[in-house]
């Protein structure tokens, strides 16, 4: 493929633009374009942040709205079957038929390959349908910037996100879109799906347990900007869109709010962790949002607190070069294992038990099978670590005692039972997390103190978080622009003359988009040529 490189100006050039600085000559490069990927667990009501999207961008910022839907592309380039299918409904049938197809072209391709398909989309749009690599200097050196963005609807597999992150860089956002789960089950329900199918297709859109499977579930925690839509809060839709505008095109001055700054200083803390398992972060804030305890999840040393780097002393897991509740768990799966071996009364109904040693090939199998289908992987009680949840509440009870009563907690994952029950006790009226934690038995053990429906008054609420993203918190409130003029005046913004506040080179997109080109055609979903 040929080198894509800045072009040269002359000595035959205009005297004006050759004494343009190189700063000046990269800027009229860059593009306005927008990328925005939507993530949303299935029945959520994302069609509401996309219409109030396009509804600003183009009436207030001067863009051009393209939504490319992955599910027709689905449609396009792998076909689907959704024949009647006797006991199940037309609208069941239909979406399983999208999920299905999806799988067989990650299947046959790669996992990222709608992602691949929709950045084929933006190029075609870009500079035309057919194009060679001879063909893409020339064409390259034509672009101009456009008030252009582009909403695709919606990413279903995390190798989709980290290809658009690695092709687009930071004019790509991702929006995570989720609605209560009971709201979800009415808009599927309000489809025609029976309730039975609606638990199903729930499911399987979270994650499939499959090689080739969509997996909303880890795409989700990777968002950008994270929005809640419930009947509750739709009316406050428009204004959290037009904050999140704001801040990508720096329109406004924007801070964030005490929940942000709360889950940022949460997701700083989980740094702080050398664990091996997972790094978990935990703040907690008192009724009124001032932060009083940070946490992490870690191993606990002799006279408080955890260990830390630069510790004469130090015990923590990596430094033993294991983790103990694995190990334990391994343990505990031999130990049930060989119950069962040694058991006499056993051996007469299962005779191929009889001498079975440890290393034969039976006892491998009989011993994975018991460590991967039984409940001994969700034990969690044999780690070193202390939670980062229980971090925060000792290290608060130490230093602010009872003002944690009323509070809030923010984690960066869902918090375990263990933990859970330390929150109710701690007089904890709120958690907010953003990575799911489905070993965690908290509702189901404790569920006279503790609710995840978001109404609820006379429990301790766990909710998604739901605000600007801790991975992008110092980008997206750093201000780059000046906020007044030169004598001291605010300077207020038109918005149709406002650039994003990061772009990227139109010298170099093309160059990485047509990968997803060459990657198309090798498995032959394309022919450019």
């Amino acid at each position: 493929m040929s080198q894509v490189s800045l072009s040269v100006v002359s000595n035959n050039e205009p005297t004006q633009i050759k004494s343009r600085s190189t700063s000046e000559k990269i800027e009229n490069t860059l593009t306005e374009e927008l990328i925005i990927g939507i993530c949303a667990p299935i029945g959520s009501s994302r069609e509401i942040v996309i219409k109030e999207l396009r509804s600003q961008l183009e009436n207030e910022y001067g863009y051009t709205v393209h939504t490319i839907k992955l599910s027709d592309l689905i449609v396009e380039y792998q076909g689907i079957d959704a024949q009647p299918v006797l006991n199940q409904t037309h609208e069941f049938t239909k979406l399983m038929s999208k999920i299905i197809g999806g799988d067989a072209l990650r299947e046959r391709t790669n996992h990222a390959c709608l992602a691949e398909l929709a950045i084929l989309k933006i190029l075609e749009d870009r500079i035309g349908k057919k194009f060679t690599d001879q063909d893409l200097d020339e064409i390259i050196g034509e672009l101009r910037t456009r008030r252009v963005c582009y909403i695709i609807d919606s990413l279903k597999h995390q190798e989709e996100l980290k290809l658009l992150r690695s092709v687009y860089g930071d004019i790509f956002y991702s929006f995570s879109i989720f609605s209560p789960d009971k709201e979800r089950r009415q808009n599927l329900l309000e489809k025609g799906l029976s309730q039975p199918e609606i638990s199903r297709i729930i499911n399987t859109d979270e994650f499939e347990d499959s090689k080739h499977g969509q997996n909303v579930r880890d795409t989700f925690v990777e968002a950008d900007f994270f929005l809640r839509v419930s009947q509750q809060n739709e009316s406050t839709i428009p204004m959290k869109v037009t904050r999140y505008l704001n801040i990508l095109f720096e329109s406004a001055v924007v801070t964030p709010t005490p929940n942000e700054i709360a889950m940022y200083e949460a997701k700083s803390a989980a740094g702080n962790s050398a664990c091996l398992s997972r790094q978990v972060g935990a703040a907690i804030t008192n009724s009124i949002g001032e932060i009083i305890s940070r946490g992490w999840n870690d191993v606990p040393k002799f006279g408080g607190n955890l260990y830390k780097d630069g510790d004469e002393i130090d015990h923590r897991c990596f430094i033993n070069g294991y983790c103990s509740n694995d190990r334990t768990k391994d343990s505990v799966t031999e130990n049930i294992l060989n119950c069962l071996i040694g058991n006499e009364e056993l051996q007469e109904y299962l005779p191929q038990l009889s001498g079975v040693k440890t290393g034969d090939e039976l006892y491998k199998k009989l011993e994975s099978s018991i460590r991967r289908n039984s409940k001994i992987k969700d034990l969690i009680e044999f780690s070193r670590s202390v939670h980062a949840e229980m971090h925060a509440i000792i290290v608060g009870s130490q230093l602010a005692g009872s003002k944690m009563i009323g509070g809030k907690l923010f984690c960066t994952t869902y918090p375990c039972h263990n933990c859970a029950r330390h929150i109710i006790v701690a007089g904890i009226k709120e958690i907010y997390f953003i990575e799911p934690y489905k070993k965690s038995l908290g509702i189901f053990l404790h569920d006279d103190a503790i609710s995840e429906d978001e109404d609820c008054k006379t429990k301790t609420k766990i909710l998604m978080f739901d605000g600007v993203a801790p991975r992008r918190y110092l980008e997206f409130f750093t201000q780059q622009s000046s906020r007044k003029d030169k004598v001291g005046n605010m300077i207020l913004a038109n918005k149709r003359d406002k650039k994003p506040k990061t772009r990227l080179t139109l010298q170099a997109l093309p160059t990485l988009e047509i990968q997803s080109v060459h990657t198309l055609e090798s498995f032959g979903l394309i022919n450019y040529h």
